[in-house]
């Protein structure tokens, strides 16, 4: 191996170790995980219409009393509001 060649391979020999040194400490998932097929069950949207507190962060079912009425506040599909990150206000799914 000529010097030019060592100069361009050690650098990526570096990067590759220091690679295989960080990646475990990241919590990534492995490849396995990444090209799992997706179930039905990761898939199924609710279709329940909810209301959305944005300032708090909570979601009211529609037999809530206070369903529509807290503000700022949206309409949205429950399975969207739990992607997004807020949570219901009861604890539980709406029915």
């Amino acid at each position: 191996m000529n010097k030019q060649n060592r100069l361009l391979f050690l650098p990526f020999l570096f990067m590759l170790v220091g690679f295989l040194v960080v990646y475990p400490a990241l919590n990534l998932p492995s490849i396995s995980e990444l090209f799992r097929p997706v179930t039905k069950a990761n898939t199924e949207k609710s279709p329940t219409k909810i209301w959305v507190n944005q300032r708090s962060g909570l979601y009211y079912c529609p037999d809530s009393k206070l369903y529509g009425k807290v503000t700022p506040g949206v309409y949205m599909l429950e399975s969207n509001a739990v992607e997004n990150g807020y949570r219901p206000a009861g604890d539980e799914k709406c029915r």
